[in-house]
Protein backbone atom coordinates (compact mmCIF):
# COMPACT_ATOMS: atom_id res chain seq x y z
CA UNK A 1 0.00 0.00 0.00
CA UNK A 2 1.05 3.59 -0.74
CA UNK A 3 3.15 5.27 2.15
CA UNK A 4 2.58 9.14 3.00
CA UNK A 5 5.99 10.62 1.61
CA UNK A 6 8.47 12.48 4.50
CA UNK A 7 10.30 15.56 3.80
CA UNK A 8 12.96 13.03 3.86
CA UNK A 9 11.88 10.98 1.40
CA UNK A 10 10.76 13.44 -1.13
CA UNK A 11 13.61 14.31 -4.06
CA UNK A 12 14.38 17.67 -6.19
CA UNK A 13 12.46 16.03 -8.77
CA UNK A 14 9.26 16.03 -6.07
CA UNK A 15 9.94 19.64 -5.28
CA UNK A 16 10.60 21.05 -8.91
CA UNK A 17 7.37 19.23 -10.10
CA UNK A 18 5.06 20.40 -7.10
CA UNK A 19 6.83 23.84 -7.36
CA UNK A 20 5.73 23.96 -11.19
CA UNK A 21 2.59 22.96 -10.15
CA UNK A 22 1.98 25.77 -8.00
CA UNK A 23 3.48 28.60 -9.73
CA UNK A 24 3.18 27.94 -13.37
CA UNK A 25 -0.11 25.65 -13.63
CA UNK A 26 -0.79 27.29 -16.94
CA UNK A 27 2.42 25.48 -18.29
CA UNK A 28 0.35 21.75 -17.21
CA UNK A 29 -2.27 21.98 -20.10
CA UNK A 30 0.03 20.75 -22.57
CA UNK A 31 1.11 17.86 -20.72
CA UNK A 32 -2.56 17.04 -19.87
CA UNK A 33 -3.53 17.07 -23.70
CA UNK A 34 -0.28 15.27 -24.43
CA UNK A 35 -0.99 12.35 -21.86
CA UNK A 36 -4.37 11.86 -22.37
CA UNK A 37 -4.89 13.12 -25.86
CA UNK A 38 -7.27 15.92 -24.66
CA UNK A 39 -7.59 19.39 -26.52
CA UNK A 40 -7.54 21.85 -23.89
CA UNK A 41 -6.60 25.69 -24.69
CA UNK A 42 -3.76 27.13 -23.09
CA UNK A 43 -6.27 29.86 -21.05
CA UNK A 44 -8.13 26.70 -19.52
CA UNK A 45 -8.62 27.27 -15.61
CA UNK A 46 -6.64 24.44 -13.75
CA UNK A 47 -7.35 24.12 -10.28
CA UNK A 48 -5.14 22.59 -7.50
CA UNK A 49 -7.04 20.16 -5.28
CA UNK A 50 -5.86 19.20 -1.81
CA UNK A 51 -3.01 15.95 -2.24
CA UNK A 52 -3.86 14.53 0.64
CA UNK A 53 -6.18 12.04 0.73
CA UNK A 54 -7.21 9.85 3.82
CA UNK A 55 -7.62 6.32 4.16
CA UNK A 56 -8.68 4.21 7.07
CA UNK A 57 -7.77 4.40 10.04
CA UNK A 58 -6.94 7.70 9.62
CA UNK A 59 -3.71 7.61 7.82
CA UNK A 60 -3.00 10.02 4.49
CA UNK A 61 -1.20 9.50 1.42
CA UNK A 62 0.25 12.41 -0.79
CA UNK A 63 -0.32 12.55 -4.18
CA UNK A 64 2.07 14.60 -6.45
CA UNK A 65 -1.15 15.92 -7.93
CA UNK A 66 -4.61 16.17 -8.14
CA UNK A 67 -5.94 18.84 -10.23
CA UNK A 68 -9.06 19.66 -12.07
CA UNK A 69 -10.22 21.31 -15.47
CA UNK A 70 -13.80 22.07 -16.50
CA UNK A 71 -15.86 18.65 -14.84
CA UNK A 72 -12.67 16.32 -15.09
CA UNK A 73 -9.92 15.30 -12.18
CA UNK A 74 -6.27 14.37 -13.39
CA UNK A 75 -3.71 12.87 -10.88
CA UNK A 76 0.20 12.95 -11.94
CA UNK A 77 3.05 11.52 -10.27
CA UNK A 78 6.51 12.12 -11.13
CA UNK A 79 9.04 9.19 -11.18
CA UNK A 80 12.88 9.24 -11.17
CA UNK A 81 12.78 5.30 -11.58
CA UNK A 82 10.99 2.79 -11.74
CA UNK A 83 10.08 1.32 -7.84
CA UNK A 84 8.05 -2.00 -8.64
CA UNK A 85 5.22 -0.38 -6.49
CA UNK A 86 3.56 2.59 -8.54
CA UNK A 87 0.84 0.55 -10.58
CA UNK A 88 -0.30 -0.31 -7.29
CA UNK A 89 0.03 3.05 -5.79
CA UNK A 90 -1.70 4.59 -8.45
CA UNK A 91 -4.98 2.19 -8.26
CA UNK A 92 -4.93 3.00 -4.38
CA UNK A 93 -4.53 7.43 -4.70
CA UNK A 94 -7.34 6.82 -7.47
CA UNK A 95 -9.67 5.13 -5.84
CA UNK A 96 -9.02 8.09 -2.33
CA UNK A 97 -9.61 10.92 -5.22
CA UNK A 98 -12.98 8.76 -6.85
CA UNK A 99 -14.67 8.49 -3.30
CA UNK A 100 -14.02 12.35 -2.86
CA UNK A 101 -16.62 12.30 -6.03
CA UNK A 102 -18.97 9.54 -5.43
CA UNK A 103 -22.52 9.88 -6.50
CA UNK A 104 -25.55 8.29 -4.89
CA UNK A 105 -29.08 7.68 -6.56
CA UNK A 106 -31.39 5.65 -3.98
CA UNK A 107 -29.01 2.65 -3.16
CA UNK A 108 -26.68 2.97 -6.23
CA UNK A 109 -23.32 4.75 -5.58
CA UNK A 110 -20.88 5.49 -9.17
CA UNK A 111 -17.73 5.95 -8.51
CA UNK A 112 -15.58 8.10 -11.37
CA UNK A 113 -11.61 7.63 -11.84
CA UNK A 114 -9.65 10.39 -12.48
CA UNK A 115 -7.37 10.68 -15.21
CA UNK A 116 -3.97 9.16 -14.36
CA UNK A 117 -0.51 9.11 -15.30
CA UNK A 118 2.84 9.00 -14.48
CA UNK A 119 6.04 10.94 -15.71
CA UNK A 120 9.78 8.82 -15.43
CA UNK A 121 12.57 10.90 -15.65
CA UNK A 122 15.26 8.45 -16.52
CA UNK A 123 15.36 5.90 -19.34
CA UNK A 124 14.72 2.67 -18.71
CA UNK A 125 14.28 0.41 -22.03
CA UNK A 126 11.87 -2.11 -19.81
CA UNK A 127 9.74 0.77 -18.98
CA UNK A 128 6.40 -0.31 -20.87
CA UNK A 129 3.64 2.25 -21.83
CA UNK A 130 1.44 1.32 -19.24
CA UNK A 131 1.53 0.24 -15.79
CA UNK A 132 -0.99 -2.88 -15.45
CA UNK A 133 -3.03 -3.92 -12.61
CA UNK A 134 -5.75 -7.11 -13.29
CA UNK A 135 -8.28 -6.90 -10.69
CA UNK A 136 -10.44 -9.99 -10.05
CA UNK A 137 -13.98 -8.94 -8.76
CA UNK A 138 -15.97 -11.47 -6.38
CA UNK A 139 -18.78 -11.89 -9.37
CA UNK A 140 -15.59 -13.05 -11.61
CA UNK A 141 -15.64 -10.24 -13.58
CA UNK A 142 -11.42 -9.20 -14.18
CA UNK A 143 -10.82 -5.49 -15.34
CA UNK A 144 -7.30 -4.58 -16.40
CA UNK A 145 -6.45 -0.98 -14.46
CA UNK A 146 -3.92 0.76 -17.27
CA UNK A 147 -1.89 3.72 -15.99
CA UNK A 148 -0.25 5.70 -18.93
CA UNK A 149 3.09 6.38 -18.57
CA UNK A 150 5.23 9.20 -20.35
CA UNK A 151 9.13 8.68 -21.02
CA UNK A 152 10.13 12.42 -20.23
CA UNK A 153 13.80 11.33 -21.62
CA UNK A 154 12.58 10.18 -25.01
CA UNK A 155 10.98 13.46 -26.02
CA UNK A 156 13.40 15.20 -28.21
CA UNK A 157 14.19 19.12 -27.99
CA UNK A 158 12.04 19.88 -30.89
CA UNK A 159 9.21 17.25 -29.59
CA UNK A 160 9.58 19.63 -26.11
CA UNK A 161 9.26 23.03 -28.03
CA UNK A 162 6.80 22.20 -30.63
CA UNK A 163 4.59 20.23 -28.45
CA UNK A 164 4.86 22.76 -25.31
CA UNK A 165 5.83 20.21 -23.09
CA UNK A 166 8.40 23.34 -21.26
CA UNK A 167 7.38 21.26 -17.99
CA UNK A 168 9.91 18.80 -18.92
CA UNK A 169 12.76 21.56 -19.16
CA UNK A 170 13.62 21.30 -15.82
CA UNK A 171 14.53 17.62 -16.13
CA UNK A 172 16.44 17.77 -19.20
CA UNK A 173 19.73 17.62 -18.12
CA UNK A 174 18.70 14.06 -16.83
CA UNK A 175 19.12 12.79 -19.95
CA UNK A 176 22.92 13.36 -20.05
CA UNK A 177 23.40 12.13 -15.92
CA UNK A 178 25.45 8.74 -16.81
CA UNK A 179 27.82 10.51 -19.22
CA UNK A 180 27.84 13.91 -17.10
CA UNK A 181 31.74 13.08 -15.84
CA UNK A 182 32.74 12.50 -19.51
CA UNK A 183 31.13 15.61 -20.92
CA UNK A 184 33.32 17.80 -17.15
CA UNK A 185 36.39 16.31 -18.57
CA UNK A 186 36.29 16.45 -22.67
CA UNK A 187 36.12 20.48 -23.84
CA UNK A 188 34.51 19.47 -27.29
CA UNK A 189 31.12 17.52 -25.20
CA UNK A 190 31.12 20.13 -22.42
CA UNK A 191 30.97 23.18 -25.22
CA UNK A 192 28.42 21.10 -27.46
CA UNK A 193 26.64 20.38 -24.06
CA UNK A 194 26.40 23.85 -23.44
CA UNK A 195 25.57 24.97 -27.11
CA UNK A 196 22.30 22.68 -26.45
CA UNK A 197 21.53 24.27 -22.88
CA UNK A 198 21.73 28.02 -24.79
CA UNK A 199 19.35 26.74 -27.12
CA UNK A 200 16.92 25.99 -24.62
CA UNK A 201 17.35 29.34 -23.04
CA UNK A 202 17.01 31.16 -26.52
CA UNK A 203 13.51 28.84 -26.64
CA UNK A 204 12.20 30.11 -23.83
CA UNK A 205 13.51 33.87 -24.71
CA UNK A 206 11.60 33.06 -27.88
CA UNK A 207 8.48 32.08 -26.53
CA UNK A 208 8.46 35.12 -23.93
CA UNK A 209 8.96 37.38 -27.15
CA UNK A 210 5.94 36.41 -28.46
CA UNK A 211 4.05 36.56 -25.30
CA UNK A 212 3.33 32.85 -25.64
CA UNK A 213 4.95 32.55 -21.97
CA UNK A 214 5.21 35.52 -18.98
CA UNK A 215 8.20 37.39 -17.09
CA UNK A 216 7.34 35.70 -14.05
CA UNK A 217 6.50 32.04 -16.08
CA UNK A 218 10.10 32.87 -17.27
CA UNK A 219 12.06 33.47 -14.75
CA UNK A 220 10.48 30.70 -12.32
CA UNK A 221 11.32 27.94 -15.46
CA UNK A 222 15.11 29.25 -14.88
CA UNK A 223 15.48 28.92 -11.62
CA UNK A 224 13.76 25.18 -11.74
CA UNK A 225 16.24 24.88 -14.63
CA UNK A 226 19.03 25.87 -12.63
CA UNK A 227 17.87 23.53 -9.12
CA UNK A 228 18.06 20.07 -11.20
CA UNK A 229 21.31 21.29 -12.84
CA UNK A 230 22.80 21.69 -9.87
CA UNK A 231 21.17 18.44 -8.21
CA UNK A 232 22.46 16.18 -11.03
CA UNK A 233 25.80 18.00 -11.91
CA UNK A 234 27.11 18.24 -8.40
CA UNK A 235 30.03 16.73 -8.94
CA UNK A 236 30.60 18.45 -12.56
CA UNK A 237 31.25 22.23 -11.90
CA UNK A 238 32.28 23.48 -15.39
CA UNK A 239 28.79 22.41 -16.03
CA UNK A 240 27.31 23.66 -12.94
CA UNK A 241 28.83 26.73 -13.58
CA UNK A 242 28.45 27.01 -17.12
CA UNK A 243 24.97 27.01 -17.19
CA UNK A 244 24.60 28.94 -14.18
CA UNK A 245 26.32 31.80 -16.22
CA UNK A 246 24.34 30.80 -18.54
CA UNK A 247 20.72 31.28 -16.52
CA UNK A 248 21.66 34.76 -15.28
CA UNK A 249 23.29 36.69 -18.33
CA UNK A 250 20.16 37.86 -20.35
CA UNK A 251 18.34 38.18 -16.97
CA UNK A 252 20.70 40.67 -15.71
CA UNK A 253 20.45 42.68 -18.80
CA UNK A 254 17.13 42.38 -20.27
CA UNK A 255 15.42 45.75 -19.30
CA UNK A 256 18.89 47.51 -20.14
CA UNK A 257 18.60 46.11 -23.70
CA UNK A 258 15.23 47.60 -23.86
CA UNK A 259 15.63 50.53 -23.15
CA UNK A 260 18.40 50.38 -26.13
CA UNK A 261 16.21 49.65 -28.29
CA UNK A 262 13.24 52.19 -27.43
CA UNK A 263 16.02 54.90 -27.54
CA UNK A 264 16.88 53.69 -30.77
CA UNK A 265 12.79 54.08 -31.87
CA UNK A 266 12.59 57.40 -30.07
CA UNK A 267 10.13 56.35 -27.99
CA UNK A 268 12.06 56.31 -24.70
CA UNK A 269 10.46 57.78 -22.47
CA UNK A 270 7.46 55.90 -22.63
CA UNK A 271 8.94 52.45 -22.87
CA UNK A 272 11.11 53.86 -19.62
CA UNK A 273 7.58 53.71 -17.78
CA UNK A 274 6.90 50.74 -19.73
CA UNK A 275 9.97 48.80 -18.58
CA UNK A 276 9.79 50.47 -15.06
CA UNK A 277 6.47 48.80 -14.88
CA UNK A 278 7.27 45.39 -15.94
CA UNK A 279 10.24 45.36 -13.88
CA UNK A 280 8.58 46.62 -10.63
CA UNK A 281 5.99 43.98 -11.50
CA UNK A 282 7.96 40.76 -11.94
CA UNK A 283 10.23 41.97 -8.56
CA UNK A 284 7.02 42.44 -6.50
CA UNK A 285 5.07 39.23 -7.68
CA UNK A 286 8.45 37.27 -6.72
CA UNK A 287 8.36 38.53 -3.43
CA UNK A 288 4.96 37.99 -3.09
CA UNK A 289 5.06 34.35 -4.13
CA UNK A 290 8.38 33.33 -3.10
CA UNK A 291 8.06 35.06 0.78
CA UNK A 292 10.97 36.74 0.33
CA UNK A 293 12.02 40.44 0.87
CA UNK A 294 11.97 42.71 -2.34
CA UNK A 295 15.92 42.93 -1.62
CA UNK A 296 16.06 39.07 -2.78
CA UNK A 297 13.88 39.17 -5.53
CA UNK A 298 16.02 41.87 -6.86
CA UNK A 299 18.80 39.46 -6.37
CA UNK A 300 16.44 36.31 -8.18
CA UNK A 301 15.94 38.48 -11.33
CA UNK A 302 19.63 40.42 -11.34
CA UNK A 303 18.72 43.49 -10.81
CA UNK A 304 20.10 46.12 -8.51
CA UNK A 305 18.34 47.59 -5.75
CA UNK A 306 18.81 50.75 -6.52
CA UNK A 307 17.35 50.06 -10.46
CA UNK A 308 14.20 49.30 -8.42
CA UNK A 309 13.77 51.93 -5.90
CA UNK A 310 14.40 54.60 -9.37
CA UNK A 311 11.50 52.34 -11.25
CA UNK A 312 9.06 53.02 -8.52
CA UNK A 313 9.78 56.76 -8.44
CA UNK A 314 9.36 56.78 -12.13
CA UNK A 315 5.99 55.00 -11.64
CA UNK A 316 4.72 57.23 -8.66
CA UNK A 317 6.00 60.14 -10.98
CA UNK A 318 3.75 59.35 -13.63
CA UNK A 319 -0.15 58.68 -11.58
Amino acid sequence: MAKKKSPARRTVYDDVFRTMLEKIPRLLIPLINEAFSAHYSEGEAVTALQNEHMKLPGNKVVSDSYLQIRDRYYHMECQSSPDGTMAIRMIEYDFLIALKHVRRDGFTYTLEYPKSCVLYLRRDGDMPDYLLVHVHFPDGTICDYRTPVLKVNQYRFDEIFGRRLLYFLPYYIMRYEDRLSQIEKDEQALEDFLEEYQKLYDGLYQLKGLHQITDYELVELKQLILKIVNWVARKEEKIRKGVEEMNGRVLEFEHDILMRESEARGEIRGEKYGAARQMVTLIESLARNRKVSIEDACGMTGTQLVDYRDAKKLLAERR
